[in-house]
C-alpha cells in the first residue's frame, strides 16, 4: 500500500472515532461555545473520503469511499438543520453510521492482513473472555448493582460490560 494511501485511510479513522466518541457521549457539550463538533467530524469525514478516491487505484473500495462521501454531505445537511432549530430526520444515528464506516475501512489502513484469534476459554463465570470481567474490575459497583447504563455520578459514566465486550468483538 502507498504510504499516502496509509495515511489518509488512518486519518478517515480517526475523524470516524472521534464523530463516534462525541455522538455517544451525552455529555459532550458539542454544540456549546460555537464547536458544532459533530458538523467539523462530518466535513472533514466528507472531505477525507473525497481526496481518498483519486488516490486509489481499488474500485470496490473507491465505489466506498463515493458513497461515504455522499453519506457523510448528506448528514451535514441534517445536522446543519438542527443547528438551525429544525428537526430532521436522521436515516440512522450519528454514532451507528461512524461506527459502521471505520469497521469497514478499518482493515484498510493496515500494511497487512488481520489475523484473528479464536475466543479464549470460557472463564469460571461462563464469560467467553476476560473482557466483561475486566470491564466489571473498573466499574462502582452502583454501576453493575443498579444496571444503570449510560448514567453519570461524580464524574463516572456506567456501562454495560456486555455491550462493550460486544462491540469489540463486532
Amino acid at each position: 500500500m502507498k504510504p499516502i494511501l496509509k495515511w489518509q485511510y488512518t486519518q478517515l479513522i480517526k475523524e470516524l472515532l472521534l464523530l463516534q466518541g462525541h455522538a455517544a457521549d451525552q455529555t459532550c457539550p458539542c454544540k456549546t461555545d460555537g464547536e458544532n463538533c459533530v458538523r467539523k467530524h462530518l466535513l472533514s469525514i466528507q472531505a477525507l473520503a473525497e481526496e481518498t478516491q483519486p488516490i486509489e487505484s481499488d474500485s470496490g473500495r473507491n465505489d466506498e469511499l463515493y458513497t461515504l462521501a455522499g453519506q457523510a454531505r448528506q448528514m451535514v445537511e441534517l445536522e446543519e438543520q438542527s443547528l438551525c432549530g429544525q428537526s430532521p430526520e436522521m436515516p440512522e444515528s450519528l454514532e451507528d453510521f461512524a461506527r459502521r464506516w471505520r469497521k469497514q475501512f478499518e482493515s484498510y489502513a493496515l500494511a497487512c492482513e488481520v489475523v484473528t484469534k479464536p475466543a479464549g476459554p470460557p472463564h469460571d463465570d461462563g464469560e467467553p473472555d476476560s473482557c466483561v470481567a475486566d470491564i466489571k474490575a473498573r466499574l462502582p459497583a452502583w454501576c453493575l448493582n443498579e444496571h444503570a447504563w449510560g448514567e453519570t455520578r461524580r464524574g463516572v459514566t456506567c456501562y454495560n460490560p456486555w455491550a462493550v465486550c460486544q462491540s469489540k468483538n463486532t
